[in-house]
């Protein structure tokens, strides 16, 4: 282990280097929001002295701590998803001045200007970090030979109350305003660490993967990056403007202020309550028509005439994604990891209770839970269940995403995640967000991968795949087109063997 350096625009800065990778973390790429600069558009950095250590995480974004609203087994599945402390902020400190990257290259990279993946966590708008373990860079971007950056932006009430009638006018998509001076930064400084800004790819996973879609219909963001990984979304709308004046009204109101000086003024405790009560009382209109449990909910990107004038897959897809590259994919039970909020849904459901719940949605498309145990007559009554609700609220979206895309896209390739885990008694099958640790290589970290030989292998088959689709715009399969060819990784239940757990998990991708 030793010291390294790297110098951007505003100073330099002392990194670490381990294991092949060198480490920059907690990199402000915008200035504190709280102040006079809570609700606005992100702030420029000022230059620092001497050297700033760059070698822990920066705070994450406030947000409620979500630990305290997970009901059922909700709570255990995120102690296997987050392992150092059942939340997104990794029992991390929480801070206005959250606006950060963390930024992974490869030690040996001899002056080569090296691909760079941008990554956006999950977490709906309203939760998340940019540090969370499950998504280290550090594994991925020594086998991948790439730069890898995660980002780490406002939420909530912080980064999407709409107070554009007050004068305020990029509050509405602040938090988008900081995914875009992220971009802007890593165009300006990203090849301080081996990277080359003309070969961006921008990739996020549920949330994330939305924090994606709305890149592709902001114009700010249209020259900041090359090709888009969208995994895992629900792909919620943006909000009408009428809708987001109406929450930002109740907003003020819960908070017992009139105006935005009197926001800025509440402490952060405070506001963080009020956002918390608005999410408790169920008080935000749904987005779309898709089931309400897997829908975009709370605060959340709003349609602006200048920041974000469109929704990315409304009737046609986006301008944003014009002669650029699209890789879109699922998991095959993606919803069991929001149904396990429920205290009913547990690996005892039985096949009578499933296929009531799975039946009374017959109506949409004609599937009945007897078309699911037939298709798969390996899986328990409750991962059916959880297909189905997946297909309606993530995988169904996705392959209309994927349909609209090509319309203008250069080239769009589907996956679909299929490697089961075994933790809570099988409760969740290859649930949304398992995938994670598989993309970036960090099965071994995170619990909720199970201990199943086979994690490794299918591991770094997603690792290689994303790494080709970064360097060269094709992971490696026929794109989407009139045949809708779908990549499977890993095997679904009942199928496929153990293999040898001896995988390095960061030698080179070949």
């Amino acid at each position: 282990m030793s010291h390294v350096h790297a110098t951007v625009e505003h100073g330099e800065l002392r990194g670490v280097r381990i294991a092949g990778a060198d480490r920059f973390l907690g990199i402000p790429y915008g200035a504190d929001t709280s102040g006079e600069n809570r609700f606005r558009a992100p702030q420029p950095v000022e230059a620092w002295e001497g050297v700033r250590d760059a070698l822990v995480f920066g705070p994450s974004a406030p947000q409620p701590d979500l630990r305290l609203s997970a009901p059922a087994l909700l709570g255990p599945v995120l102690s296997l998803l987050m392992p150092r402390g059942a939340s997104p902020v990794e029992s991390g400190a929480i801070s206005e001045d959250c606006l950060r990257v963390n930024v992974w290259t490869p030690s040996d990279r001899d002056g080569r200007s090296l691909p760079v993946l941008v990554w956006f966590h999950g977490g709906g708008f309203g939760f998340g970090s940019g540090n969370e373990m499950s998504f280290n860079g550090d594994l991925l971007a020594t086998a991948a030979d790439m730069v890898v950056v995660t980002v780490t932006h406002r939420l909530g009430l912080l980064g999407f109350l709409d107070l554009r009638a007050q004068g305020e006018a990029g509050s509405a998509n602040a938090g988008m305003l900081d995914i875009v001076a992220a971009l802007e930064w890593v165009q300006r400084n990203i090849a301080a660490f081996g990277g080359d800004p003309a070969r961006v790819t921008v990739c996020g996973q549920s949330g994330g993967s939305g924090k994606v879609a709305a890149l592709t219909a902001m114009p700010k963001a249209r020259e900041l990056f090359s090709r888009a990984i969208m995994m895992s979304g629900p792909f919620g709308k943006p909000a009408r403007p009428e809708s987001s004046a109406a929450v930002a009204e109740r907003a003020l109101a819960d908070a017992g202020v009139d105006t935005v000086a009197d926001l800025r003024r509440l402490p952060l405790e405070r506001l963080l309550a009020v956002q918390a009560g608005l999410r408790t009382q169920g008080f935000f209109p749904n987005r779309d028509e898709k089931p309400d449990f897997a829908a975009v909910t709370g605060f959340g990107p709003c349609l602006d005439p200048v920041d974000l004038p469109g929704d990315a897959f409304g009737d046609e897809a986006s301008e944003g994604l014009r002669g650029k590259e699209l890789l879109v994919g699922w998991t095959s039970h993606e919803a069991t990891f929001l149904l396990s909020a429920e205290p009913d849904f547990t690996a005892d459901l039985t096949a009578a209770r499933a296929a009531e719940r799975v039946d009374a949605l017959a109506h949409i498309d004609g599937v009945t839970y007897a078309d699911l145990a037939a298709r798969h007559p390996h899986e328990a009554p409750h991962l059916l269940l959880g297909r189905r609700m997946s297909w309606l609220t993530f995988i169904g979206p996705s392959r209309d995403v994927a349909d609209l895309a090509s319309a203008k896209a250069a080239g769009v390739w589907a996956y679909e995640f299929q490697q089961p885990t075994e933790v809570l008694d099988g409760l969740l099958g290859a649930c949304h967000s398992l995938e994670l640790a598989y993309v970036f290589g960090t099965v071994g970290r995170i619990p909720l991968t199970g201990r199943g030989l086979q994690r490794h292998a299918v591991s770094r088959d997603m690792m290689r795949a994303w790494a080709r689709f970064v360097h060269d715009g094709d992971p490696g399969w026929r794109h989407w087109g009139a045949e809708r060819v779908v990549q499977a990784f890993g095997s679904p239940i009942g199928e496929g063997a153990e293999l040898p757990e001896d995988v390095d998990m960061a030698a080179p991708l070949r």
